[in-house]
């Protein structure tokens, strides 16, 4: 049941940058993601290029705040943010991790000469799957060893390093038109549970365990026992063996009584419900897929340590919901922080989000507004950060 007053109190927005005058194109400031750095500092970054794999990898613009939010600058320095999402974790052992997307391997460059591929499937454009392992050396090794940097408190400097991923019935893709091949990065944060750390994946896609492919992939938990060296596939988070329905952009939380919860976008060329799943037993087996919401891309999900679930989605517009329960079983009444337009989607916000914990009962909610006024009541896109407060819930 659904209560009918979203417990939240928001701050006036942040406005922490302005695009160009009356900025049209699409990929262009919008994309906000927050991560901690390592001395405290709240870092933002955003993307401002085409929304294309061939973009993937480049400097994106990004900011710093000192003072939890309530003001922001340019920032420079290490880890450097790139394009299209990003994000810091911290790990075990007070150490913090970061694998960016980097240019993507052009196998016509390479040389490479594409094997029959084993399912095609309609993801904006045509999507050709292939197996890895019938894919030469060079590919082999492009998907299993990923480069990242580690940050450790015992020489305060960023390192290179390489992570291994799971290579045991690996898939690859190349859109129709595209020389590249796209590979994971961590676009969200790992999540430290137990003793392990977990991912929810849907850029590394897999056959399932039938041998099948999805045309349009699906979303995999990722798990590291030796503090993010290395990276295997424990099992199917949600996946469409019809190939109908996308199941990517998963986002992963702990709920309040100790259980994994998964929301999943859905939407592809169409408007469709989100989806969430919960795991009992370390995200061994997964429940059933369940739909939530009408829509919704790029969900974000955060446990405050009030015991509060929060969700951000959006597209059409931003929306935030609260679990007060901390289980994700049912929700408040949509709070609309950008109404949006169901004719026209992507008329005033790209629906992307990003919340940050700030306290037990407060987070920074980033997102884009399109439509934003600057003083001179000139149209710019704008990112702006909020902080939002959880309260009580009253009684229905």
């Amino acid at each position: 049941m659904a209560s009918r007053t979203p417990p939240l109190r928001m701050d006036d927005p942040v406005v922490v940058s302005l695009s160009v005058p009356r900025e049209a194109r699409w990929g262009f400031h919008q994309f906000p993601a927050l991560s901690r750095l390592p001395d405290g500092r709240i870092l933002l970054m955003y993307a401002d290029a085409a929304d294309a794999s061939e973009t993937h990898g480049e400097l994106a613009p990004s900011y710093v705040s000192a003072d939890e939010g309530l003001s922001w600058e340019p920032f420079s320095g290490e880890p450097a943010p790139v394009r299209p999402h990003y994000s810091v974790s911290e790990v075990f052992d007070k150490q913090c991790l970061v694998m960016p997307s980097h240019r993507y391997l052009n196998y016509v460059q390479a040389g490479v000469q594409l094997p029959t591929p084993v399912s095609e499937a309609d993801v904006y454009g045509l999507r050709r799957q292939y197996r890895v392992a019938d894919m030469p050396e060079i590919v082999q090794e492009y998907f299993r060893h990923i480069p990242a940097k580690r940050w450790r408190p015992e020489t305060g400097v960023w390192q290179d390093e390489t992570i291994e991923f799971d290579m045991a019935g690996r898939l690859t893709w190349v859109n129709g038109g595209s020389e590249v091949m796209p590979r994971t990065f961590f676009e969200r944060h790992l999540l430290r549970f137990g003793e392990e750390l977990l991912y929810a994946d849907y850029r590394s896609c897999y056959a399932m365990q039938s041998g099948a492919i999805a045309g349009k992939g699906g979303s995999s938990l990722m798990v590291s026992t030796d503090n993010g060296q290395s990276f295997t596939r424990r099992a199917t988070i949600a996946i469409d063996p019809t190939g109908q329905d996308l199941y990517g952009e998963p986002v992963l939380s702990p709920t309040r009584d100790g259980r994994l919860v998964c929301v999943i976008r859905k939407t592809d060329q169409e408007q469709k419900p989100m989806a969430i799943t919960w795991s009992g037993d370390q995200g061994h087996t997964w429940s059933s897929p369940r739909e939530l919401c009408d829509f919704g891309v790029w969900p974000c999900v955060l446990l405050l340590g009030n015991g509060a679930l929060v969700l951000s989605y959006g597209r059409p517009g931003v929306h935030l919901r609260v679990s007060p329960d901390g289980n994700g079983e049912s929700w408040s009444d949509p709070l609309a922080v950008i109404e949006g337009n169901h004719g026209w989607v992507t008329q005033h916000t790209c629906g992307y989000t990003s919340m940050l914990e700030v306290d037990a009962d407060s987070f920074l909610f980033a997102y884009s507004d399109f439509l934003h006024l600057d003083e001179s009541c000139v149209q710019r896109k704008a990112i702006l950060v909020r902080r939002v407060k959880v309260g009580s819930l009253g009684k229905d």
